[in-house]
């Protein structure tokens, strides 16, 4: 029989066990959400394309206009930032070898997501200065991307490089700037170098990978583009 004594210490042990089963392994713990604040922004502009400069050729590739996509985690100190880079393909002109003409449709083929970090600022008349906003960030992110080649041509004749010529592993383009990320904002000019890596898989009637490897890849290329803020948080469509 349970005294006026000892039933407390039974519903307070019933309490506990029942805690406890909530919180064993396997069981179904709800976990806070990362914060994920979405942007957008727009890569190239009629004052600065999206150029990259091909340093053995000597000569520029210049892209159509372009978006960064994804999410901020959060707006206090350093968080985390991820992102889709998307990059429209474009015919290049080369000369190689110092005379000989040479075209080509170059693409940009994303290896996953852009990553890295971003140290959020604010104050328009301090950290922010700049950017000209009252929130902005230092940014350093990475996007690894793949460089295909195709449609390609040596002095009007038809290279056969194959249906999937592209560079053996992806470049890795690190991108260090301080961006807006409260609007309205003006464009901000971002730069770069990377170096490409060496080309495969281009077969056509015969192997051209180590041709186009000595014309093209190597370090010393650069990236440059104006990018623009186009939506942040609640103005940005969603997925």
């Amino acid at each position: 029989m349970l005294t006026r004594f000892s039933l407390p210490l039974v519903l307070m042990l019933a309490a506990f066990s029942l805690g406890a089963a909530q919180a064993a392994p396997g069981g179904d713990v709800p976990r806070a959400q990362a914060t994920q604040i979405p942007f957008g922004f727009t890569l190239g502009d009629a004052q600065q394309p999206t150029t990259s400069h091909v340093a053995k050729l000597g000569s520029d590739i210049v892209f159509p206009p372009g978006t960064f996509d994804g999410f901020l985690g959060g707006l206090t100190s350093t968080v985390p930032v991820s992102g889709k880079l998307a990059i429209p393909p474009a015919d290049g002109y080369f000369v190689a070898f110092r005379f000989m003409a040479t075209t080509g449709r170059v693409e940009i083929i994303p290896d996953g997501d852009a990553t890295g970090t971003a140290a959020v600022h604010t104050g328009k008349d301090t950290a922010c200065k700049a950017t000209q906003t009252n929130i902005c960030a230092d940014t350093d992110v990475t996007a690894k991307v793949f460089i295909r080649l195709s449609e390609a041509k040596v002095d009007g004749r038809v290279l056969d490089v194959g249906p999937d010529c592209r560079t053996a592993q992806p470049a890795a383009v690190t991108i260090k700037a301080l961006v807006p990320i409260s609007l309205p904002a003006p464009p901000v000019k971002v730069s770069t170098t990377f170096t490409t890596p060496p080309f495969a898989g281009c077969v056509g009637h015969e192997d051209v990978s180590r041709l186009l490897t000595g014309l093209v890849s190597g370090p010393g290329n650069t990236f440059v583009s104006n990018l623009t803020l186009r939506c942040f948080s609640t103005g940005c469509a969603q997925p």
